[in-house]
């Protein structure tokens, strides 16, 4: 026994209030959205932080279930506190914000804000009051042997999509940050470019010139082949796109104004980091293509507000920064 459940019926709960949290969650984008997407952060119809919740409500609300002024208020705070501590928990791990309430008003860290804390609160009160007993009476009526049965099953598929989910989100991140990398390199190199100018620029924009014309050619066909490109091979990409991005930005800070070797050696640079950006887009692409379990496409499709990073870049604004950049250190701009 623990706080007056069995295990049993603690395994039990968690697994019907994570598939009803998931249900929310669907519902909630359907109505928001106008479209039908699987939100959970696993492939299963689950959503374990509701899971983590109900129980926290369970374990600690039984005392002031008679009291709604004090079941809400509770409601509030404990599921606020296990949103929180589960945003911050994946931030750690991933460098993501899979949910952002920055731009809502009374938000902490943009992991929770006053308003879905109000709608926990409320929440809490019905499900506590109206919803339990039904769940609790169902659970009951099923015999335990048959229950562990079905629990042991359920928790294998449960233990396997954790896993999967796990791997697909760190590939994700680790493109993102190599995207982040980039835009970072891009601007780097593009100031860098604006403050060597000298007798090489023209010779320096002609190198950058043709570079450009081969990576544009060279996406084309990234773009055409990315659907088939294998888990390992995106991961290598993403792999030398960081390490290129950071072999551009030290260059970068380097950088002095000392003529034709350093203008060129830049010129390359931006010209490869704009083939990389060119890449890393295709792959993102190809990935939002693959809409089934277990891709890092079925992530970015069910977290699209996601942000990434310590400046919060949503993959709208990443991409934006990557086109962005590549102007600063241009003939055009310079011409201005």
């Amino acid at each position: 026994m623990l706080f007056g459940f069995t295990f049993y019926q603690i395994a039990a709960y968690f697994l019907i209030y994570s598939c009803l949290g998931w249900c929310v969650e669907v519902a909630y984008a359907a109505v928001t959205t106008g479209k039908l997407v699987n939100r959970g952060f696993l492939n299963g119809p689950v959503c374990p932080i509701y899971g983590f919740g109900m129980l926290a409500l369970l374990f600690l609300l039984r005392p002031v279930l008679d009291n709604n002024l004090l079941l809400f208020a509770s409601g509030m705070l404990i599921p606020s506190l296990i949103e929180l501590a589960g945003g911050w928990v994946l931030y750690r791990l991933y460098h993501t914000r899979w949910w952002d309430y920055t731009d809502r008003p009374f938000n902490l860290g943009g992991y929770i804000c006053l308003e879905f804390s109000l709608y926990w609160g409320l929440g809490a009160v019905f499900v506590m009051k109206l919803v339990h007993p039904t769940v609790a009476a169902l659970v009951d009526f099923v015999p335990v042997t048959l229950g562990w049965v079905l629990i042991g099953a359920l928790y294998l598929v449960y233990a396997a999509d954790l896993v999967a989910t796990t791997i697909a989100a760190a590939g994700l991140a680790a493109e993102l940050e190599a995207l982040e990398k980039i835009a970072d390199g891009i601007h780097a190199v593009s100031d860098a470019m604006t403050g060597l100018i000298g007798s090489t620029a023209m010779d320096a924009d002609q190198k950058l010139d043709e570079s450009r014309l081969q990576l544009k050619l060279a996406g084309a066909e990234l773009r055409t082949a990315g659907a088939r490109l294998s888990v390992h091979e995106m991961r290598q990409m993403t792999r030398a796109a960081r390490a290129k991005a950071e072999e551009a930005i030290q260059a970068a800070r380097m950088a002095l104004p000392s003529g034709a070797e350093q203008q060129q050696r830049l010129a390359r640079l931006a010209a490869e980091l704009e083939a990389r950006a060119e890449e890393m887009q295709a792959q993102l692409q190809a990935q939002l293509q693959r809409r089934g379990p277990f891709s890092p496409g079925r992530l970015l499709n069910a977290f699209p507000r996601l942000r990434h990073g310590s400046r919060r870049l949503s993959l709208d604004a990443l991409r934006r920064q990557l086109q962005g950049g590549r102007g600063p250190g241009s003939r055009e701009d310079r011409d201005k």
